[in-house]
């Protein structure tokens, strides 16, 4: 049964995380209580694989390729408190290999991949999701919060015509060296990138056929501000060439204070994809940690930004301590 939405307004936004929470107090003896650290190791060793049902009847999946990184994290970097960038992105978060795993290879997020409807929870209308996977269309993703990992970019850079990763300036370099070490998994499409050189010249080639062009740029939330998509070549060169965009963010949400800057920078990114008639929408994954900040961020970006929240319902999704909300 394909994954489900339950949209969320101000009369049901408390009733959602309650429900979400009292289904973690059921799980508690098979879902891990601490605070999402996927290793707490300097060097992590990452397997994303298909679940044996799926290897052993392919299903209509289409993606079944297993994938194993080697990731290079920063645990000084985390528990710095002398470092004035955003300190979590050092590290490997547990919400991106789940929700990654999920997408690849769950039946129910066969809409999400390829395209089609789902039941929206409470109406009779069916929605119509665009496919996050380039066919017929260009498709281009856009992750905010990127961290060090590269697990995303790698892969859906085998799926995607374009693929941006941002975050603070600290984080670029062993982003850069992460996607660099295990870029050889990215096999189903040739890569260019001019932040990393892996394309020459001045101007940018154009992915054609079965290339995706990944890119790595700097985007500090409470510093920006997107007057004129020129001021941000990438996302000007993306809002061009793409037909449908996915803006994703995984484990960005752990500290108020940020939230504003999250939504603010969110909302400036899917207003100018929106302005130029592309398809927009947003994934943002959350591990369910203090239930007064998940409040916070979901009546924030519903009532004070009108953005369009969608709780995903799903049983794999439930059985985790994440929670997958699509805008």
């Amino acid at each position: 049964m394909p994954f489900q939405l339950q949209p969320l307004n101000v009369d049901n936004i408390h009733e959602h995380i309650f429900e979400r929470y009292t289904q973690l107090v059921s799980l508690s003896d098979e879902v891990s209580q601490d605070l999402g650290i996927h290793q707490k190791t300097n060097i992590v060793h990452v397997d994303i694989e298909p679940p044996l049902h799926a290897r052993n009847k392919r299903e209509k999946l289409n993606c079944l390729e297993s994938y194993n990184f080697i990731i290079e994290q920063s645990l000084s970097g985390l528990y710095s408190s002398s470092n004035g960038n955003s300190t979590t992105g050092y590290v490997l978060w547990s919400t991106t290999p789940a929700f990654i795993q999920w997408l690849l290879y769950d039946p129910n997020a066969y809409e999400l991949r390829k395209g089609g409807s789902v039941k929206t929870i409470g109406t009779s209308i069916a929605r119509s999701i665009p496919a996050m996977f380039s066919g017929k269309q260009s498709t281009g993703i856009v992750e905010l919060g990127s961290g060090v990992s590269g697990i995303l970019p790698v892969i859906l850079g085998n799926h995607v015509d374009y693929y941006i990763c941002t975050d603070q300036r600290g984080i670029l370099n062993k982003m850069k060296h992460n996607i660099r070490e295990n870029i050889s998994q990215l096999n189903r499409r040739h890569c260019l990138s001019q932040s990393m050189g892996i394309t020459s010249g001045e101007d940018r080639e154009e992915p054609a056929g079965n290339a995706v062009n990944l890119e790595i740029m700097l985007l500090d939330w409470e510093k920006f501000q997107l007057k004129d998509g020129t001021c941000y070549p990438d996302l000007y060169f993306l809002a061009q060439k793409s037909s449908t965009v996915y803006i994703v963010a995984m484990d960005v949400i752990y500290n108020d204070f940020l939230i504003d800057p999250f939504l603010k920078t969110l909302s400036q990114i899917r207003d100018y994809f929106i302005q130029k008639k592309l398809q927009t929408h947003c994934l943002i994954g959350i591990h369910l940690r203090a239930e007064d900040m998940v409040a916070n961020f979901l009546e924030k970006a519903v009532l004070q930004y009108r953005l369009p929240v969608n709780h995903v319902v799903d049983s794999f999704l439930e059985s985790t301590r994440f929670s997958l909300y699509y805008i």
